[in-house]
């Protein structure tokens, strides 16, 4: 490292940013002590303090109690993600920054690109969009996406739409689009990769890349929507199983809890320990978007040595079919209400643990820490009636009480 005549902590983070992009510091590396630091860069321990809070917070480094700092693997089994469409919604729920920037965008009438013509039904006069996006993780670049697009069932896209912003999302918005309807397949290999990805792992031209691709059938049975993205292999942005494991049949949710105040110590550390989770799920409309919230709550479900995500209870429905065997996933909720409406959704869930459920007017008391009114009663029976174990237990431990009014 290279002496700096700066004191800030801005220029301490961003030359060892540039250190850990560049290569010369290694994911695993330790990191020097905070003492050789402020000699390093001449500044007093407070100031050496913040830059490294702010890689954490940023997920560069971890630290290990009474070890030292530690360059993070960023892009670890933890941030797979499984929506091939739109990844940038989870990567930005994963801490990361992301900007997409939009390389091309025109419009072909004359015949070009006739292998996909002839895959979308198209005639050489058709209009057909071409758009070329490039994704771009912490700077990084990432994600290398072209897409094909029939004008007839897009009509009138402008450049100031695409212009960081993923296509998916305005579709579904523009156009009615359900995602649900898009036909994925995903492939991986070894192979010249478009050269503005190569350095984000590689200077070599050759390295591992996952390939997913995206297509959408309209009502004439043609395809509308054709995208190709490609990433590195070991972003790992493109959910791929490691071999030997199979898809599950259903997702593995030890339980789910009603808890108004959602992640707390209680839920962050003594259910989910007992529990063995190594993923808490909160699905929870407001969470999903208060960055403040979502703070909190990972510092206490990290005390727990588990990850966390937060999704609405409709994304929660929409893609709780993808975990993996090896996500072992404790649910969270505010109310008995938006347990049902998961429940109703097609989320597998067998066993509720209501907690903690506040006074407020019209609430009578069932415990201590469980009120309910009507609605909550009526929602919690049809759970029951559905055959789901529904009872009251504040912590493991204590004993259970059936609920049944």
């Amino acid at each position: 490292m290279n002496r700096q005549p700066y004191w800030q902590y801005e220029q301490i983070s961003a030359e060892l940013i540039r250190e850990i992009n560049n290569g010369e510091l290694a994911v695993g590396d330790k990191l020097p002590s905070e003492m050789e630091l402020c000699d390093l860069f001449d500044v007093s321990r407070i100031t050496v303090r913040k830059a490294l809070a702010e890689l954490e917070e940023r997920n560069f480094i971890e630290k290990h109690q009474g070890q030292g700092s530690f360059v993070k693997d960023r892009y670890d089994d933890s941030m797979e993600i499984g929506v091939v469409d739109a990844p940038s919604a989870q990567l930005r729920e994963a801490g990361h920054s992301v900007y997409i920037e939009l390389r091309e965008f025109v419009i072909l009438a004359d015949g070009e690109e006739p292998s996909i013509r002839q895959t979308m039904h198209l005639s050489d006069s058709d209009y057909l969009y071409r758009i070329s996006q490039l994704y771009l993780s912490d700077r990084q670049p990432l994600i290398d996406r072209t897409t094909y697009m029939a004008f007839e069932s897009f009509p009138m896209l402008t450049t100031k739409e695409m212009q960081d912003n993923e296509l998916v999302p305005i579709l579904a918005h523009r156009y009615g689009l359900s995602p649900a309807l898009l036909q994925h397949s995903l492939t991986s290999g070894v192979e010249l990769v478009p050269s503005r990805l190569r350095n984000f792992l590689t200077a070599t031209p050759r390295t591992s890349y996952v390939k997913a691709v995206t297509s959408y059938v309209n009502a004439d049975n043609h395809v509308a929507y054709l995208s190709t993205a490609i990433a590195p292999a070991k972003s790992k942005v493109f959910l791929v199983k490691d071999k030997g494991e199979d898809k599950m049949s259903e997702p593995h949710i030890l339980l789910t809890r009603i808890d108004n105040r959602l992640v707390h110590g209680q839920v962050g550390v003594t259910w989910t320990k007992t529990l063995g989770a190594n993923l808490i799920l909160v699905a929870n409309q407001e969470a999903s978007t208060d960055v403040l919230q979502q703070k909190l709550m990972k510092s206490t479900a990290d005390s727990s040595g588990a990850q966390i995500r937060f999704f609405t209870l409709q994304k929660t429905i929409d893609i709780i079919g993808k975990a993996a065997d090896r996500q072992k996933i404790f649910i969270v909720v505010k109310t008995p209400e938006d347990t049902l409406t998961l429940v109703e959704g097609g989320v597998p869930i067998k066993e509720v643990n209501v907690g903690n459920m506040h006074f407020a007017p019209g609430k009578e008391e069932v415990t201590k820490k469980v009120y309910v009114d009507q609605a909550d009663k009526d929602a919690l029976m049809t759970l029951v009636h559905k055959g789901i174990d529904v009872y009251i237990q504040d912590v493991p431990g204590d004993r259970k009480t059936q609920v049944n009014f």
